[in-house]
């Protein structure tokens, strides 16, 4: 017994340590975004119109290992790129284009073409917590031999979505990819759509959904190991996972036709207040009924598939590649959420959880920490910190 109580210190040590420096990272108000890049083309030219963080940007932050601005260490040279004004932040953009424009690769016939910046318009947004887009317009020389172009950028610049606008394609023929961080696209063609392929679609999508659980959603994650801390039984936990799974996905699908609208500032919160029930419903599960649980969770099912509708709402498939796209993405959900579970089944479940003093060393612990920390999000999301 007394080797266990040791593991179960050392865990909760482990367990505090990550918490406390990865607070930083909680804010949405400075949370890095993946940029959107709108394009058309002619005969003549390929244009962008390209949603981008212009402060994230300039400051040089690497968007490729951070979530949130305030977690950089450049975090202070970004705060002074976003007390700018709406024209001053133009300029400086404008000023830099030409170093900015290095680290865009567009190719055409698999050659590197120049871009041109046509203009740069940033919202006019006066308050400093609330992170402001900036929307570039770039085009590119099309000549007649033109039959297909790449895009890449920078890893430091993050991920990037590239959507396709064309009036003169059917809704189920217009390509949208994600790209993680420096990857570069697969080739679009100006003539037929043959780069959109199944395959690499459900695996982008995949890999997103994944990504969202681990290692970016923290709220998340500490919601599934609020399920764990309540029951250990297998049996007990693919129930909650279960509900959970088709409570979220209803969500998911609703927000994603556009039947319902999300609010982040509202939702945010809300999903932090979960984790505090979920963390003290734990703390005095002998005063609370099973069946009770199930509703509870399916509720907060319902109210995380908002949260990731959120990931998902710039993107937009239309057509049948909504379908895909929330199939895969959802599914990447569900690997990263059953290999949660596992993981702390393995660790914990099988063996600790049927000690004598489990309840008192692990699970309460446990419980006080997740709900302290939902409590913090909460307050911090509201503006209060």
């Amino acid at each position: 017994m007394f080797s266990y109580i040791k593991i179960i210190k050392l865990y909760l040590f482990l367990i505090l340590v990550c918490f406390l420096n990865l607070f930083s990272t909680s804010s949405i108000s400075h949370e890095i975004k993946p940029s959107i890049a709108d394009f058309t083309y002619d005969e003549n030219y390929l244009n962008f119109k390209i949603r981008l963080n212009a402060e994230l940007i300039l400051s040089n932050i690497d968007a490729s290992t951070v979530s949130n601005t305030d977690s950089s260490s450049k975090s202070e040279i970004y705060d002074k790129f976003r007390i700018l004004s709406k024209k001053d932040l133009e300029q400086m953009f404008q000023n830099s284009w030409i170093e900015i424009s290095s680290n865009i690769d567009i190719k055409i016939n698999n050659k590197t073409k120049k871009i041109t910046l046509i203009k740069t318009e940033v919202e006019d947004i006066k308050n400093f917590e609330i992170s402001r887009d900036t929307h570039v317009y770039l085009k590119v020389l099309l000549d007649k031999n033109s039959e297909q172009f790449t895009f890449r950028w920078i890893k430091n610049y993050g991920p990037i979505i590239l959507r396709e606008n064309n009036n003169n394609k059917l809704e189920d023929e217009l390509v949208t990819e994600y790209l993680q961080s420096g990857i570069e696209s697969n080739q679009f063609s100006f003539k037929e759509n043959i780069s959109s392929k199944t395959f690499n679609s459900f695996t982008k999508f995949f890999i997103l959904g994944v990504q969202h659980i681990i290692p970016k959603g923290l709220d998340h994650i500490l919601f599934i190991f609020g399920l764990f801390l309540f029951s250990s039984s297998i049996n007990k936990l693919i129930k909650q996972i279960t509900i959970f799974t088709i409570a979220h996905s209803i969500t998911l699908i609703f927000v994603s036709l556009s039947l319902i609208k999300i609010n982040p500032q509202i939702v945010e919160p809300i999903i932090a207040l979960s984790i505090v029930y979920v963390g003290f419903e734990n703390i005095f599960k002998n005063y609370i009924k099973e069946y009770s649980r199930y509703i509870l969770i399916l509720f907060f099912g319902l109210l995380h598939g908002l949260g990731f509708a959120l990931v998902l709402s710039d993107i937009g498939y239309k057509g049948s590649k909504l379908f895909l796209n929330l199939v895969s993405f959802n599914i990447g959900i569900e690997a990263a959420q059953i290999l949660l579970i596992l993981f702390l089944y393995l660790l914990v479940g099988i063996k600790f959880s049927k000690y004598r003093y489990y309840r008192i060393t692990f699970q309460i612990p446990s419980s006080i920490l997740i709900a302290s920390i939902g409590l913090y999000w909460f307050f911090e999301r509201i503006n209060l910190f």
